[in-house]
């Protein structure tokens, strides 16, 4: 089983992850953070460099790197979770990045409809062959409020970063769920450890069976079902 964790920087899918492998190896069902999408930009290093590659490439090459890079991603899950009966924690779903590519690319641009129907076909390949749900923290501006004092406490915010993040909060709120892809909302103003039992409960995973999780619906919260 796949499962993304969406939302902006700073919006807590990092301690979540941490949280739910913690707790899904506690009770016996094996869970595997996925490598970062860093590690599939070939351009980069080391996470570090992130930020001064995004600053000296054209937006729409940062967009097109990403994208790609979500690609690659989501290929290399089919392949791997095909093989192991593990559950997958993913940070950055094909929502998260698409929306991040759209923000880096500060505009509508016509090639981005060819991007997204490749990151689809991607997506539609991962989910023939194993269940994934998307668990978002937090939806537009209230994301963004929230995230903004956790940035803050531990990096510059520079007025072209938070251009950015509000340009990437809105395009989350607006985008709606990934097509396929049942998605479950959390609040982002209550304690990691609530929101990753309430993942728990509503994914419903007692125990990873004949090489298939034992999956109950996600419980999306406000779920629009708006496509892109």
């Amino acid at each position: 089983m796949i499962i993304f964790v969406d939302g902006i920087d700073g919006s807590g899918k990092t301690t979540l992850i941490r949280h739910l492998a913690t707790a899904l190896n506690s009770s016996g069902i094996e869970a595997v953070v996925s490598s970062p999408l860093w590690r599939y930009l070939p351009m980069i290093a080391a996470p570090e460099q992130f930020a001064s590659w995004v600053v000296s490439t054209p937006g729409m090459d940062v967009a097109e790197a990403l994208i790609g890079a979500m690609i690659d991603r989501l290929d290399d899950l089919r392949d791997l979770s095909v093989a192991q009966d593990r559950v997958h924690l993913v940070d950055r779903g094909p929502k998260t990045v698409y929306a991040s590519a759209r923000a880096h690319a500060h505009e509508r641009h016509t090639a981005f409809e060819p991007l997204r129907e490749n990151l689809a076909a991607s997506v539609r390949a991962l989910t023939d062959v194993q269940p994934c749900v998307a668990i978002e923290l937090g939806e537009g501006e209230e994301a963004l409020q929230m995230a903004l004092p956790r940035l803050t406490s531990s990096q510059t915010v520079t007025p072209g970063y938070l251009r950015y993040l509000q340009a990437f909060a809105i395009e989350m709120h607006t985008f709606g769920d990934w097509p396929g892809l049942p998605t479950q909302r959390l609040d982002v103003s209550v304690s990691a450890e609530f929101n990753c039992a309430t993942v728990i409960e509503s994914l419903r995973l007692p125990t990873i069976r004949n090489g298939r999780a034992d999956v109950g619906e996600a419980a999306p919260a406000n779920r629009r079902g708006r496509q892109a």
